[in-house]
């Protein structure tokens, strides 16, 4: 949890100069071709996070991988975090990234989680009436759980809509031990 609050803290930097240059969209894809090429790299997440190389070592690699590739304002950025030894949480910074940039286009991330694969008519039936009732624009990504029986799940944030057969049969159990026998 902690190292989801100090990439917060970074991203928020990070998207507050996006949103005064008005460039969130082109910063959001130069910090995800970043994070992607240094996961991509073979040792170069190991490098990055290595305690012992100086970080005047690591600016150097990082400004010789990305000079062309990004803009300034994104390699300063990287400069900094690494400046910070926070480099091992760019990946999450990303994220933190992506996440704020969603909500200011209004997008919300949402989970169905069904006992069997859904098709994706129904995906996206399912995405249309959500966004309907939320008044934001719905990504819906499905994990199958085949221990949910029957019926679906949907969780958006914090709110879970449980209408899986397990769940009705743990409600009928309960229902069942409060139930007074004359």
């Amino acid at each position: 949890m902690l190292n989801k609050s100090v990439a917060r803290r970074y991203a928020e930097a990070f998207f507050s100069i996006a949103r005064e240059t008005g460039k969130v969209d082109e910063l959001q894809q130069e910090l995800e071709k970043l994070v992607s090429i240094i996961e991509s790299t073979e040792n170069l997440p190991e490098y990055f996070a290595h305690l012992l190389i100086p970080a005047k070592a690591k600016k150097e690699v990082a400004n010789k991988i990305f000079g062309g590739q990004v803009s300034q304002l994104t390699l300063n950025f990287l400069n900094m975090v690494i400046d910070k030894r926070r480099e091992t949480y760019i990946g999450l910074i990303s994220e933190e990234y992506r996440d704020m940039a969603d909500e200011l286009r209004n997008i919300t991330k949402a989970e169905l989680t069904a006992a069997v694969p859904v098709s994706e008519a129904d995906m996206k039936n399912l995405e249309q009436n959500i966004s309907a009732k939320t008044g934001k624009t719905v990504q819906l990504s499905l994990k199958v759980d085949p221990g949910l029986i029957g019926g679906l799940k949907i969780r958006i944030g914090d709110q879970i809509v449980d209408a899986t057969v397990a769940k009705k049969l743990e409600m009928l159990k309960e229902q069942l031990k409060q139930a007074k026998i004359s």
